[in-house]
Parts: C-alpha cells; sequence; structure tokens
C-alpha cells in the first residue's frame, strides 16, 4: 500500500479533531452498511479518547456523532435478541462490541466533563449535557449487560456516582436539558432511573422483563424523590432505598437502623412507586386471570415480583457448602416429567448406558465404553445436561455451565437434577431464581429446592367452571417437607388453573379430587398450587347453601 493509501485508510478511521473536518466525517458515514459504519465509529472512538482536545469541541463532535450512534446500537442490538445462554461465540462478540461502543461513547463526554473541570474552564450549559450523557449511555450499557445476565465491569458505579456528585456539586443535577431520555429530562431523573433498575433484581428477572421494567421506571422516574436524608418515611417502613455514593454498588434496599449517616448517602423515596404497583395489582385480581398483560407489557405475578423486591429485604436464610460434583439437569416442565416417569418405571437399559454415555462425553468429551447410536446420544443430550454442582444448602444448589454450547436455562425454569453417580439417586426439582455469566468463568446459577421427592399427575378436567384448554394436562405433585414446606402443593402449567378450582387428578394410577387453595405466581413460570384432596363427605354435598336451615323452620 503507497503511501496516499495508507493516509486515506487511517483518515476512514480516525476522527479528525477540527469540528468543521469531524463533521465531513461523520456525514460520510454509510447508513445503509452498519459493518463500516460500526466499524470506523469503533476506531474513530478509540483514537478520539486517546488524544489532547478541547472539551467544548469534544462535546460537539460527540453531539454530532450521536444521531448516527443510536442508529447503530439500533442495529447492533437486533442482533442480540438472543434466547439462550451463555450467548453463542458470535453474540458474545456482539455483546462485547456493543459493550465497548457505549463505554468509549460514554467516556468522550466523561473525558470532556473532567477536562472542564481540570482546566477550570466550566461552561455551564455544556458540562450539563456532557455529565448527562455519560449517565445516558453508561445507562444503556447496565441495561445490556442485565439483559443478557453477565457481571458488571468493576468501577462501573464508581463512575456514575461520582459524575452525578459533580453534577450536584454544581447545582446542575435538577436543570432541565434538551433531547433527554423519556421521563428523564435532568440529571438527577436519569441518576433515578439507573438506581431504581437494579432494585427490581435483574439477574432474577425472566427474559425480556428487564425492558419492561425499564419502561415502566420511565413512565414513574417523576413521582420518585431523592434525598440525603431519610425524606418523609412511613412511620410503619422498617426499610429504607439508598446508594452510599463512594460504594461501587447500585441503590440497595437494607434494614432502616442499617442506614448509614453521611454527606455521601443518597435515599430514594420509592412509597408512590410501591403504591401504583399494588393499585394495578388489584385491578388484575379483579380479572381473576394472572396472566392478563396490561397495555404496558406487564403482568400480575411480574408485579407482586417488582413490589417484593422494593419491599423485602432478604437475608441468607441457609449456610452454603463447597461441592464439587457433577449432576445432570434436565429443564422445563415437560422434561422433568419424562425424566420423573422413567425413574418411576424403573428405567430401560437403554435409558441406563444412554446416561452413561453422556455422563461420560460430558466430563471427559469422549464416548468412553458406553454403546449407544449417535440419534439416541443425540436425543438424550437435546434433554439431559451435565452441570457443575458448586455449592449447596438445605434451601438450595449453586450450579455452573462451563462448556461452551448454549444451555435452555432460564430463570423462573422447573429444573430436575439428579446424581449419576449412583443409580438409587432420584431426581429432586427446583426453581431457577437468578442466573450470571462471568467471563472465562461460565454461567452461574442459583437453584431453590422445591422437592427432593416428586410425583407425576395428570389433570383430567376442571369439575366446577368450564375452561378452553385442551385436557388432559401433566403436572407434579410435592409432597410435604419437614423443615422445608408443611403442605403438598401441585405444579401445573401457567395460566390454566385458578384458586377454588376443583379438578380431578390421576395420581400414578389413584383418582382424586382435588380442591386449588393458594397460588404462588412469583415462584416461577408454572402455576404454585396448595390444595386440599375432596373426601366423600363433600363430594356428596350440594351446592345448596341453605342445607342446615330446612330442619329449623
Amino acid at each position: 500500500m503507497d503511501t496516499t493509501a495508507e493516509r486515506q485508510d487511517i483518515s476512514r478511521y480516525t476522527i479528525p479533531l477540527s469540528e468543521s473536518k469531524a463533521k465531513d466525517w461523520i456525514n460520510s458515514l454509510s447508513i445503509t452498511d452498519f459493518g463500516d459504519t460500526t466499524k470506523r465509529v469503533y476506531h474513530g472512538l478509540a483514537d478520539l479518547n486517546r488524544r489532547s482536545l478541547s472539551p467544548v469541541v469534544r462535546i460537539r463532535i460527540g453531539e454530532r456523532l450521536r444521531p448516527t450512534f443510536d442508529l447503530m446500537l439500533t442495529n447492533l442490538s437486533r442482533h442480540l435478541s438472543c434466547r439462550a445462554f451463555p450467548l453463542s461465540e458470535r453474540g458474545q462478540r456482539i455483546f462485547d462490541l456493543n459493550q465497548s461502543l457505549l463505554l468509549e461513547f460514554s467516556g468522550l463526554y466523561q473525558l470532556a466533563a473532567l477536562d472542564m473541570i481540570t482546566r477550570n474552564e466550566v461552561n455551564k450549559r455544556a458540562l450539563q449535557a456532557a455529565i448527562y450523557r455519560v449517565l445516558d449511555y453508561l445507562g444503556l450499557y447496565l441495561i445490556s449487560t442485565y439483559t443478557v445476565y453477565v457481571r458488571t465491569r468493576e468501577s462501573i458505579w464508581h463512575d456514575i456516582h461520582h459524575m452525578y456528585l459533580l453534577a450536584a456539586e454544581r447545582g446542575l443535577d435538577k436543570m432541565k436539558i434538551n433531547q433527554g431520555r423519556e421521563g428523564a429530562k435532568s440529571i438527577e431523573e436519569r441518576y433515578i432511573q439507573m438506581n431504581v433498575l437494579p432494585l427490581f433484581k435483574p439477574y432474577s428477572l425472566r427474559q425480556e422483563e428487564v425492558a419492561r421494567i425499564v419502561r415502566y421506571i420511565e413512565s414513574v422516574t417523576d413521582s420518585i424523590k431523592i434525598a440525603n436524608d431519610t425524606l418523609q418515611l412511613d412511620a410503619n417502613q422498617d426499610f429504607v432505598h439508598a446508594a452510599v455514593l463512594n460504594n461501587d454498588e447500585p441503590a440497595v434496599i437494607m434494614p432502616y437502623r442499617d442506614l448509614p449517616h453521611s454527606p455521601t448517602v443518597r435515599v430514594f423515596n420509592l412509597s408512590a412507586v410501591i403504591v401504583d404497583l399494588d393499585r394495578q395489582i388489584q385491578e388484575l385480581s379483579r380479572e381473576q386471570n394472572s396472566g392478563l398483560v396490561l397495555k404496558n407489557g406487564m403482568s400480575r405475578n411480574l408485579l407482586k415480583r417488582m413490589v417484593f423486591h422494593l419491599t423485602t429485604v432478604r437475608n441468607r436464610q441457609f449456610n452454603r457448602f463447597p461441592k464439587t460434583e457433577k449432576v445432570a439437569v434436565v429443564l422445563g416442565m415437560q422434561s422433568v416429567l419424562e425424566a420423573v416417569n422413567l425413574a418411576y418405571q424403573g428405567g430401560s437399559p437403554d435409558q441406563k448406558r444412554e446416561e452413561d454415555l453422556l455422563f461420560d462425553n460430558m466430563l471427559y468429551g469422549e464416548a468412553g465404553l458406553a454403546t449407544a447410536s449417535q440419534k439416541s446420544l443425540a436425543e438424550t443430550t437435546s434433554k439431559m445436561q451435565i452441570w457443575d454442582m458448586i455449592n449447596s444448602s438445605i434451601g438450595g444448589y449453586g450450579l455452573r455451565w462451563t462448556h461452551k454450547e448454549s444451555s435452555a436455562v432460564r430463570v423462573g425454569e422447573l429444573i430436575g437434577l439428579r446424581d449419576i453417580s449412583n443409580e438409587q439417586n432420584s431426581w429432586v426439582v427446583g426453581v431457577v431464581k437468578w442466573m450470571e455469566y462471568i467471563n472465562k468463568q461460565g454461567l452461574f446459577c442459583g437453584v431453590e429446592l422445591l422437592s427432593a421427592k416428586v410425583q407425576a399427575l395428570t389433570a383430567d378436567q376442571v369439575l366446577n367452571r368450564e375452561v378452553t384448554h385442551k385436557f388432559p394436562q401433566q403436572g407434579l405433585m410435592l409432597p410435604s417437607i419437614e423443615g422445608l414446606r408443611a403442605e403438598p402443593v401441585l405444579i401445573l402449567p401457567a395460566y390454566v388453573f385458578q384458586s377454588g378450582d376443583k379438578i380431578s387428578i390421576d395420581l400414578q394410577g389413584r383418582q382424586e379430587r382435588v380442591l386449588l387453595s393458594a397460588l404462588d405466581e412469583c415462584l416461577g413460570a408454572f402455576a404454585y398450587f396448595r390444595y386440599k384432596i375432596i373426601t366423600e363427605d363433600e363430594k356428596q354435598k350440594t351446592d345448596d347453601d341453605f342445607d342446615s336451615l330446612w330442619s329449623d323452620l
């Protein structure tokens, strides 16, 4: 390549330091070839952030680039619509590129803001815009991170709190800004949005729920107040939502007695949000349909989980003990049912050979001495996976997936686990409570134990009302467990049954009629019912509420 060609190539990937030339460079970016545009912007930002430049000019270049940058992010987001975790190799590279771009672009404004303050050349309007953009794009970085259950970068919250403090110290935090994010027309409002989202425990949310909660937060931001004191807390409220600005973490819920008395503490008053969530829950409860979704995309069970996270200070109930074991895992109601049914029938020799083959293949990367057809292995592998168990407690397990292949694991999913080192070990059933991917370490998930014993059942019909769903429906019965669950429960498909239903079930050959009582909508992506068996006397009893009066008249 000759010198002229080299210069042309360098100039394509280098943003000029002159504002007028930078404008021409930005105008030359293609809006049809996003691959080329993304490459140029990525290299251009990385170079620009390492060169000396007037803070005001840096901000102006950023503002000219911003519309194209936002289009580029929208294009990248289409490639991140994933359905399996951990991300595929290609998906992970796209995610890493997306995050690098957000950090570089927010870094552009952060450099300008810090330079302005260091040089004592503060232009209030320019500094306000710079700090707002830093928070805005770091906020998008956090949303992307939470959406794919990835651990956030260290020091990210230090940067966020630092930028907010710089604005507050100069009286810029409440000033209105043009072209702000939805619901956030000031630095303070954007800062509130960023801190409130983690209060809903993103790593324990189900797919697509982060985006729904983001939209909800945008709609109620103006009702959330922030101050450096305890505001006007409810007299009965023994918890508080607060951020400690010299910590590298967002706002958390904590007992009121644990709140530090420090000028670097900010308290968030979310009472209006809790009242609004409760109002929506009551509206949906009157509809008698937990699956009903409002126009804002919120379902009743999501609303209940949101209230739970905002009002419950959780401490670990059970001690964890380190483990280094391999466990077989099946995911989803149907796979758990099949595994339980096979175990109840004793399993076939072929199935046992296939389990041995799968275990050897996943553990050692080879088939070992077991023999089975490739088709059988593929069918078995698609339903059963081998995970590492890294810790356990009375209440559940910590699991890790270290393979490059994606797993079908989902937050809220029913999960079956079995130690296959011993043929006598039975399946235990739990629910995936959270997931988190840590680079070069693997995908981690927490499993809450529901039962160490389980029986498959068939629900034949609903006796007291008409339903549109097809029958029979498959489910599970979990017996009572001392110290964990006092009463037996039924696990049934979500949104088919409701509290008060009388249903006929086949429990491994035994016919029973049961009355469904309390429904736990927050546990998982299935219906978790307490129930009682209808006795013979209750079966014969009529629905006439005046029976006991006739003899007295």
